[in-house]
């Protein structure tokens, strides 16, 4: 099972809406297997593949890992009982909730065991049921985000052609460097996602900025945005379908293609 991660330490960039648009064209193009795991405890992305609020999520398993038991009405659970059936056929899901905050500190009072790799170990007996895991990641640093970034295999970070968003970019960089110094990991971003590029001077001048600071070679194809992008992706959102199911051809959804293309070849 191959894993992707969408991050940026700056909210607002579009990472959600890629990596559910992302499972959808890997499942349904290519006829992958995919499990999506929302980590994010807004569960946006949750909402969206309409996840069945009676069965167990995220926190669940991040609980069991960490033998916390006492941590309010959150029952333990293995990730073989939280995943759930999604309305496409080839993407299952693990949902989030807000408990993810409580769980947090569970774990960092737990002293027994390493704090790092729950979700990791959670994982193994049932990573052969799929081809991909697709991971959309919060704009956070705590104990469930660094569970989800050492089980990823290609870290995208994902960014708006913005200061604040190359801002987020350095933030998450040096938090990745204090995971990798403090507990020998070897984590590292595979490379750049910019969304709603824009063919004006101020976005070529941010793309000019990132490969100033070492990224030209990581560098994906861009998304490109403006007025009617933004309104296919609204309905994305407000009506639950994939860009693909409701408008094949746009702009949005064969830029994704091209990222997925050059991403996994």
């Amino acid at each position: 099972m191959r894993t992707i991660g969408f991050i940026n330490w700056k909210g607002g960039v579009g990472k959600t809406c890629i990596a559910i648009n992302t499972a959808y064209a890997l499942a349904e193009s290519l006829e992958a297997r995919v499990l999506f795991i929302d980590m994010d405890k807004q569960a946006n992305a949750s909402y969206w593949f309409e996840s069945d609020k009676t069965k167990g999520t995220l926190s669940n398993i991040l609980v069991k890992g960490a033998n916390a038991e006492e941590v309010s009405e959150i029952k333990p659970m293995s990730a073989e009982e939280v995943i759930q059936k999604t309305r496409y056929p080839r993407i299952d899901l693990i949902a989030a909730d807000p408990n993810l905050l409580e769980v947090n500190l569970a774990i960092l009072q737990n002293k027994v065991g390493r704090q790092d790799n729950i979700l990791k170990e959670a994982l193994k007996p049932i990573k052969d049921n799929y081809d991909i895991c697709i991971v959309d990641n919060p704009p956070d640093s705590n104990i469930p985000v660094l569970n989800g970034l050492e089980i990823i295999d290609d870290v995208i970070a994902v960014i708006l052609p913005n200061k604040f968003s190359l801002n987020g970019i350095e933030q998450l960089e040096n938090e990745i460097q204090n995971y990798n110094e403090t507990l020998n990991l070897k984590i590292k971003i595979r490379g750049i996602l910019l969304n709603q590029f824009i063919e004006k001077q101020s976005c070529y001048d941010i793309i000019e900025e990132l490969q100033a600071k070492g990224y030209k070679d990581k560098i994906f194809p861009y998304i490109r945005g403006g007025q009617t992008p933004q309104k296919w992706l609204d309905r994305v959102i407000n009506e639950r379908k994939s860009i693909y199911e409701l408008s094949y051809s746009s702009g949005f959804g064969q830029d994704l293609i091209k990222f997925i293309e050059a991403l996994i070849g």
